[in-house]
């Protein structure tokens, strides 16, 4: 029974531990909610809620994302596989189905990496089968629990690069179990039409195309010109998708050169290249947001010149493997250089960097260290070497992956971990009156008087809010965002409804500081000194907020009913009269100046 258990044990065994290492290091994520752009991709997008609009998802723009203005792209699979995870969940979407869904096809991705890596290791002279096995074992389980792919694994939207990725592997799979005549082989045909859905799931696969080329000239040992009629079929497939594309989102590029230029939005991306050299390394820190990267740089900048010089590096190590006959070191660094030409803004994009751009090279990457694992002469040495980074990788990714569990945890320790920016400061407010305890105390978004990025007013409740809570995560905050208004106001409007008008007067002063041209924050801050008692302070504040606007209405009215508690019955008729003035329609204003003309009339008339 044993000696029958063994053959399955080989067969079977590597695929299973794989996927129990995926299991292990990122199955906790399968418990995450939905984060950032997931609203826009899964929680708010209409097309999503019937499998009816399946067909508009392959021509329509705003069939992609609830925001199609702000999102130009055109990823039908991926909103496809979106349905059909929100139709099995119910009448909503649950983030434990599309977590899980993630799981599989980054468990589904490394599976196919490793029969790609056994195939190609395979054709290694003078390797023994054990050592061939174990080497392409290690390989996929590295790229299983490398830390950098923690955002594509562990974010419901990266199911993009998901398919993608898993789809092109099939492509090239299908290629290499092929025959040297490939054009009459059945799994070329699987190869083409694996290679469309990875396609159709992200335009990150474009570049298959092109590493079809030197991959069929290696697999048929036939030159140069049959190896370029075998991928002309890859070339009209990636043509046929890039002008599908082009008709549905109305443009090629994602938007306009992020730097103004097209040059210098190409000299401004170099720099990535050193933090990419690093991720790829497994070092933190990570970061979930790379806009604080400077625009506008100029050649001589170090991080610029550290960039191009990388590129150059890149480049002369392909040429010098391939020619030293290191084969699959040239194939795994090629991989890597053109699968990272979508993200290089060659092709103008909304960002400089971002860590889910690796996702796809880091397969070429992971094979050219590979072939320099399996150069090192002691063979227990390099097995040990290998080892121990999968372990030290292993650690990392999983308390790395912890980061995406919800919003509040990802944007607030985005922002601690740094470098921060105002995009993640603003959404880790956004995340914390997100929460119950602060939603059922304050509304957060546009109101009149107020930017949307600190607006933020009590909420009128039957239920009173839990202000011990309330107050203790505002003071949190304000440690974390001394400077956000949304914060500092809300602390202000804390202490008024619990009755602390004085301890709110600072924070509304601090408001008024910040944003001089914000009325609102003026008309809080006269509030509170009202609520206070100190009506000559609050009536000081009314006059400078309508030194920068004489008609604002709020401020005039309280202004009217300050003058009118001193007794300052001329001052608050012409505040009175200058309300009407502003807002004629309202009846209560001119019943009002009415109303104390006559007062003033009885008062100056002498008594018989």
């Amino acid at each position: 029974m044993r000696a029958e258990m063994l053959p399955l044990m080989k067969r079977w065994g590597p695929g299973a531990l794989l996927t129990a290492l995926v299991l292990l290091v990122w199955g906790q994520s399968i418990s995450f909610q939905f984060v950032w752009d997931d609203k826009f991709f899964i929680k708010d997008l209409q097309s999503i809620r019937s499998l009816r609009q399946v067909p508009e998802m392959f021509y329509s723009l705003a069939a992609q994302s609830s925001q199609p203005e702000a999102f130009t792209l055109f990823r039908p699979l991926r909103t496809l596989h979106y349905a059909i995870l929100y139709a099995l969940g119910g009448d909503t979407a649950q983030p434990w189905l599309f977590h899980l869904a993630n799981l599989v096809w980054h468990a589904a991705a490394t599976l196919l990496f490793h029969q790609v890596l056994l195939l190609i290791l395979g054709r290694k002279i003078g390797e023994k089968q054990d050592s061939i096995r174990w080497f392409a074992w290690l390989g996929a389980a590295a790229f299983a629990v490398h830390p950098v792919v923690s955002e594509v694994v562990c974010w419901a939207k990266s199911l993009d690069d998901l398919m993608a990725t898993a789809f092109v592997l099939a492509s090239c799979l299908a290629l290499l179990r092929d025959q040297p005549e490939p054009l009459a082989r059945r799994s070329y045909g699987w190869a083409v039409t694996f290679f469309i859905l990875a396609l159709y799931s992200k335009e990150s696969a474009v570049p298959f195309a092109l590493f079809c080329l030197p991959l069929l000239a290696w697999r048929m040992r036939r030159g140069w010109w049959p190896s370029l009629q075998a991928s002309l079929p890859f070339f009209v497939a990636a043509f046929g998708f890039v002008v599908h594309r082009h008709l549905v989102i109305g443009r090629t590029s994602q938007t306009a050169p992020i730097s103004g230029g097209y040059v210098q939005t190409l000299i401004d991306t170099l720099p990535a290249g050193p933090i990419y050299a690093r991720l790829l390394a497994g070092i933190p820190p990570f970061c979930i947001d790379y806009s604080y990267m400077d625009s506008n740089q100029v050649l001589s900048t170090p991080s610029v010149m550290l960039g191009y010089a990388l590129l150059a590096g890149l480049i002369l190590g392909i040429l010098l493997a391939w020619r030293g006959g290191q084969k699959l070191l040239s194939a795994g660094l090629l991989w890597f250089l053109v699968f990272m030409l979508p993200c290089s803004n060659l092709i103008p994009m909304m960002q400089y960097c971002a860590e889910r751009f690796l996702y796809l090279p880091l397969l070429g990457w992971i094979a050219a260290l590979t072939s320099l694992a399996m150069l090192i002469p002691r063979r227990n040495l390099s097995l040990a070497i290998c080892m121990l980074t999968l372990v030290i990788w292993s650690g990392v990714a999983w308390q790395r992956s912890w980061i995406w569990r919800d919003p509040l945890t990802l944007f607030v320790q985005s922002h601690l971990e740094g470098p921060t920016t105002p995009r993640v400061q603003n959404n880790a407010i956004s995340a914390a009156f997100g929460q119950p305890h602060l939603r059922a105390a304050f509304s957060r978004g546009a109101r009149p008087g107020y930017p949307s990025e600190v607006a933020v007013s009590p909420t009128i409740t039957n239920h009173p809010p839990d202000w011990p809570a309330v107050v203790a995560t505002l003071a949190q905050l304000h440690q974390l965002f001394p400077d956000d208004m949304a914060v500092v106001t809300a602390l202000g409007h804390s202490h008024i409804l619990r009755g602390q008008a004085a301890e709110a007067i600072p924070f509304f002063e601090r408001a008024t500081l910040q944003h001089p041209d914000q009325l609102s924050f003026w008309s809080s801050l006269s509030r509170a000194q009202v609520a206070a008692g100190r009506d000559d302070q609050a009536a000081e504040t009314c006059q400078r907020a309508l030194a920068r606007d004489a008609s604002h209405l709020l401020t005039l009215e309280l202004l009217a009913t300050i003058q009118h508690r001193q007794e300052k019955y001329s001052d608050a008729h012409q505040t009175y009269l200058k309300l009407h003035a502003a807002a004629p329609d309202n009846r209560e204003f001119a019943q009002r100046a009415a109303d104390l003309e006559r007062q003033l009339a009885a008062l100056l008339t002498p008594a018989r």
